[in-house]
């Protein structure tokens, strides 16, 4: 059950990140070329819109990152250790990633509410709000990827280190 959850949750990071960047590609290229075609047209907020949509597939990637064990990793070092402390190692990355994660949640989302209480908007025509814009993201991000180890967890895996497959005794 747990790895038809990731399965699907992937997938659907996967659509959604490859249609931000997929927006972000036209909006910038749309927003050049109506500048260079017709510049009593152009907008001054096609390179915004692109910028926040890769802001957000860029966090959005982390988790997808985390499911395909493609997160950064010294394995040089780590293949030079003994299979225990290999072991150890892994859950002590894992103790210290969840850890960091939901500490940026937690700042990530105060980040939030200060833009929000000082009403931060771009400078441009559409004045977006950057708490939603750009500041969500931070927290967003770091949700998924909590939920993400929580499942792995519970599938009886660890996110982290150089042996991947369950441990014995696991699930």
């Amino acid at each position: 059950m747990i790895t038809r959850i990731l399965k699907l949750w992937t997938r659907i990071e996967m659509i959604l990140i490859g249609c931000l960047i997929f927006a972000a590609l036209g909006c910038f290229l749309g927003g050049a070329v109506v500048r260079a075609l017709a510049p009593l047209h152009a907008v001054d907020w096609a390179e915004e819109i692109a910028i926040y949509c890769i802001i957000w597939a860029s966090v959005l990637s982390g988790s997808v990152l985390v499911a395909e064990r493609r997160h950064i990793a010294t394995e040089v070092v780590i293949a030079a250790l003994g299979p225990r402390l290999q072991r150890v190692l892994g859950w002590v990355v894992t103790v210290l990633t969840i850890a960091f994660c939901a500490a940026m949640a937690v700042y990530g989302w105060q980040a939030v509410d200060f833009a929000l209480l000082l009403d931060e908007r771009s400078a441009s025509t559409l004045r977006m709000p950057q708490a939603w814009a750009v500041f969500l993201a931070l927290p967003v991000g770091m949700v998924l990827i909590l939920g993400r180890i929580g499942l792995i967890l519970l599938q009886g895996q660890r996110p982290f280190g150089a042996d991947l497959a369950p441990e014995a005794g696991g699930h």
